[in-house]
């Protein structure tokens, strides 16, 4: 930036102007000049010119740097002396200084109050720069003398310049003042409902309304009693008197929404007599469309409320009514998509609240979208829609959408459209994912759509399948697809979700005529599915590439393979009970360890192995959990699930052979207390869970120890996670991504031939210093927000680098840091090699412990990124550094 300094000092007006616009789009860049002292020194020394063109670039470029700069005194004072010149030019520039440098500066804000005061009440002041001056007073709020003094003069302006402009502007400074300020919320909304009733102009009526949706916004449960009575006086008396009548009972309508939202306004008109319900019961028939939306919204949030609340809801038929029937007209027009979306909306949130809802609108909706013609390109918008609102009630509760089974088969084979047919074929696997058996008519309707169709449409089929447990016709669907892809990538990405696939295809698909599979069956379904998961790891991992990282699909495929060979081991170590006996020196050997448990014989240590096997799998579940900060929350639910089945399962195992309680995480320790969310995917899990806890071995006094009926419930445990009972959902975050966030890290030093350790003389210390950078996605913060970031520095000593056990010698430090702008950086200084004892930290981030010896170490960065909840999620990278620690030639001691 020193260049576009010096060329501001030394160039033409011209050469200023494009500065100037430089320092206004760099808006988020500016904290990071180094040396800001020398950078405003540059651009000041204009301040002094002649020309009052060049003074007046030089206020508006200090005024786009105010945010690095808001306490600068010299500018402070230029800002007010320019104010007084002369020259037009130089006084705007002036009063764009000013509000930038208010809107950062406490000091300059409250210093400026009384001269902006002075410039507005003065008679010398033109009209349209008193219009420039007013906007300034919104940022006058840092102490309530100031603000209460500005808000005096608003007032004496309002009275003393009664044109529609000048109202505008300062009800618009007022009420974002009473925003920041909060204390004059109530009086500022009384102010505009004064204005709204008794101002003629619409212009002004408009402008109030649009006020007071932002005070709604921003503080709902701070307006005055009656206030919202008063709005639904005057909006009654505007109907009346018909002029803009709509577009303000639009307006109105907007912030009655908005108000609505906050609980103390729904429970405020639960009265069948209340103004509200009138308004909204006449309105929501109204022939505007845009007003009937606006109108049964409302209705709709305050019959949820009481729904919610336990109270008597008033008018709900009428609200039933009134969305089905706009639910059939808008969805005849592709102009009104936003609204049929919020009647929707409102129509899954009265489903949620009340079940007895459910089938009228499924009825209604389902009705709308297999009986009108809604074929040609324009429409197909509107079914889309129809069709996420019915999965959406679905979801909800079981067995919903069973009634609609015959339409959507018919609406399948009638359709032409790609998206519907895939829209539909989701919703079709959302109804038998309730563990209903697949009927010969159901699959020959998804075979005939998936033969007509691209591959990426089977794709996304084969995608839903999965998602629901429908892995039969995944593994079909990805079976045709693998070798009509053109990239290897692609390919080996399709071959692992067969084989994915496939695997819990061994699992589900039941043997004829047997209704209760033998051992030799249950092992043999196990390892056909682990075969299959051994070889879908391999197919992810050649699929992944640096710019797609297939880490979690590879993972989540891994620790599911482990699982099932933990249960064959499990299984396996119940059938020992009957194949090897206690040896004749069990006996001895209870007395020797003293362990009663070991009269068993073999089968303790290998039930013992099983549990440890078990806990280790839910421990990596729970790794797999903290390194997926970007999952939507259905995966990271079906992760926690998995891992509950684990825990369970070893639990049971304890129990039977002996051992510590299972307490990873305490606050849940109790499994019950575990809470699935009630989609789709999650009820089969949840069932899951329930019967395992059902045929859990119990611990009364008379069933001890390693018995026949104990271990029959540990086979039954292991039949019910493999005999086809439950149906494992693939998680969205397998398939898709929705949010994505990164972090880059550099660590410096960096030595200067690459590969080479960086050379740190022995007793000194080594100053690291970590910078990062957060990356994000289309859609960053989708599902939470990095709120800092952990950076975590270990350093490996040279005799323990190749070592896989964990020493205590291993040093850790962390800090963590609040990234500005989606930039971070920490310092450490590190103590390698001494031979004496520690030297005192000088630094927050110093090792208090020095090594005991030199030679090559390694300096090893990760991070971890922390919520808003305070979550640690570790999904951040590693950086490696190598520091060979060197003794000095002058400090070597003679033998």
């Amino acid at each position: 930036m020193r260049s576009y300094t010096e060329v501001f000092r030394t160039g033409s007006n011209f050469l200023r102007v494009w500065v100037l616009r430089v320092c206004q789009q760099s808006e988020k860049h500016l904290d990071k000049i180094l040396n800001v002292d020398e950078f405003v020194r540059r651009i000041y020394s204009v301040i002094h010119s002649n020309d009052p063109v060049a003074r007046a670039l030089t206020l508006r470029t200090l005024g786009s740097i105010a945010g690095i700069i808001p306490e600068r005194q010299q500018v402070h004072h230029s800002i007010r002396r320019s104010l007084d010149s002369h020259d037009s030019v130089e006084v705007e520039a002036a009063i764009y200084a000013a509000q930038m440098f208010a809107a950062q500066s406490k000091l300059f804000a409250v210093s400026m109050c009384s001269k902006i005061s002075d410039m507005i009440k003065g008679q010398a002041t033109p009209a349209s720069m008193k219009l420039q001056l007013i906007p300034i007073l919104q940022y006058m709020h840092h102490d309530t003398y100031t603000a209460s003094m500005v808000n005096e003069l608003c007032m004496e302006l309002l009275a003393s310049y009664p044109a529609a402009e000048f109202v505008r502007v300062t009800l618009s400074a007022l009420t974002t003042l009473a925003t920041a300020t909060l204390i004059h919320v109530p009086q500022q909304v009384l102010l505009l409902l004064s204005y709204l009733e008794d101002d003629p102009r619409l212009s002004v009526k408009r402008h109030a309304l649009h006020l007071l949706h932002g005070l709604a916004r921003s503080g709902a449960h701070l307006w005055p009693q009656g206030a919202l009575n008063k709005l639904i006086e005057s909006t009654t008396t505007l109907l009346q008197d018909g002029a803009g009548s709509i577009d303000l009972l639009i307006r109105t309508l907007d912030v009655i929404e908005v108000l609505s939202q906050n609980a103390v306004t729904c429970d405020a008109n639960t009265d069948e007599n209340s103004p509200l319900l009138q308004l909204c019961l006449n309105a929501c028939y109204s022939p505007d469309l845009f007003v009937a939306v606006k109108a049964i919204t409302i209705l709709s949030r305050i019959a949820c409320y009481c729904y919610k609340e336990g109270l008597p809801v008033y008018g709900i038929q009428d609200v039933i009514a009134c969305l089905e029937s706009l639910i059939v007209l808008l969805v005849l027009d592709d102009k009104h998509l936003h609204q049929l979306k919020a009647c929707l909306r409102s129509t899954v949130k009265l489903c949620q609240s009340q079940p007895s809802h459910c089938a009228v609108f499924v009825d209604v909706i389902g009705f709308t979208l297999t009986n009108t013609s809604l074929e040609n390109s324009q429409n197909e918008k509107q079914t889309i829609v129809l069709c996420e609102a019915l999965g959406a009630i679905g979801s909800l509760w079981e067995n919903t959408l069973l009634p609609l089974l015959p339409d959507i088969l018919a609406k399948l084979e009638q359709t032409s459209h790609v998206h519907t047919k895939v829209m539909l074929c989701t919703l079709l696997f959302q109804m038998v994912a309730g563990g209903y058996e697949w009927n010969s008519e159901c699959l020959e309707t998804v075979d005939n759509v998936v033969k007509n169709l691209d591959g990426w449409a089977k794709y996304r089929i084969a995608r839903s399948a999965a998602r629901y447990g429908h892995h039969t016709i995944a593994t079909e669907i990805f079976k045709s697809l693998k070798e009509t892809v053109a990239s290897e990538q692609l390919h080996f990405w399709l071959s692992g979700l067969e084989l994915v696939t496939k695997a819990e295809c061994c699992l589900i698909n039941k043997t004829e005529g047997v209704e209760i599979p033998t051992k030799a069956e249950i092992v043999e379904k196990l390892n056909a599915a682990i075969a299959h998961y051994s070889s879908a790891c391999a197919s992810l991992k050649a699929a992944s590439t640096p710019l797609r990282s297939l880490q979690f699909p590879s993972e989540y495929s891994k620790l599911r393979c482990e699982f099932l060979q933990t249960l064959v081991q499990l299984l396996h170590s119940c059938i020992s009970l009957c194949t090897a006996p206690p040896p004749a020196i069990a006996v001895t050997v209870v007395h020797t360890t003293k362990d009663d448990m070991q009269r068993y014989g073999r089968v303790t240590h290998q039930l013992r192995k099983s549990a440890q096997d078990l806990k280790n799998c839910a421990e990596n579940y729970q790794k797999l959990y903290q390194s997926a900060f970007d999952a939507d929350p259905g995966s990271l639910t079906n992760i926690r699930a998995l891992q509950e089945i684990c825990r369970l399962l070893a639990n049971s195992v304890e129990r039977v052979c002996g051992g510590p309680a299972i307490s990873m995480y305490p606050q849940q320790n109790d499994s019950v207390n575990f809470h699935f969310d009630d989609s789709v995917e999650m009820r089969q899990l949840a069932f899951c869970c329930s019967e395992l806890r059902h045929l859990a071995p119990s611990n009364s006094e008379g069933k001890a120890g390693i018995s026949h009926v104990r271990v029959s419930s540990l086979i039954s445990q292991v039949t019910l996670l493999a005999d086809g009972t439950m149906r494992l959902p693939i998680p969205r975050y397998f398939f898709q991504t929705l949010q994505t966030t990164s972090i880059k890290l550099s660590v410096s030093p960096q030595p200067r031939v690459l590969g080479e350790p960086v050379s740190v003389p022995q007793g000194s210390q080594l100053a690291l210093k970590v910078e990062g950078v957060l990356r994000h996605g289309r859609r960053a913060s989708l599902f939470r927000s990095v709120a800092a970031v952990c950076i975590s520095i270990s350093t490996t000593p040279p005799s323990k680098i190749n070592s896989d056990q964990k020493d205590s010698n291993i040093n850790e430090l962390q800090q963590t840091v609040t990234p500005h702008r989606d930039f971070f950086a920490c310092e450490f200084l590190l103590s390698l090699g001494l031979p004496g004892p520690a030297i005192p930290p000088c630094m927050p981030g110093a090792n208090p412990v020095a090594s005991a010896s030199g030679g090559q170490y390694q300096i090893t960065a990760s991070a971890s990124i922390l919520d808003k909840d305070g979550n640690v999620w570790k999904c951040g990278p590693r950086s490696t550094l190598p520091v060979r620690v060197h003794e000095e030639p002058g400090k070597r001691k003679m033998p």
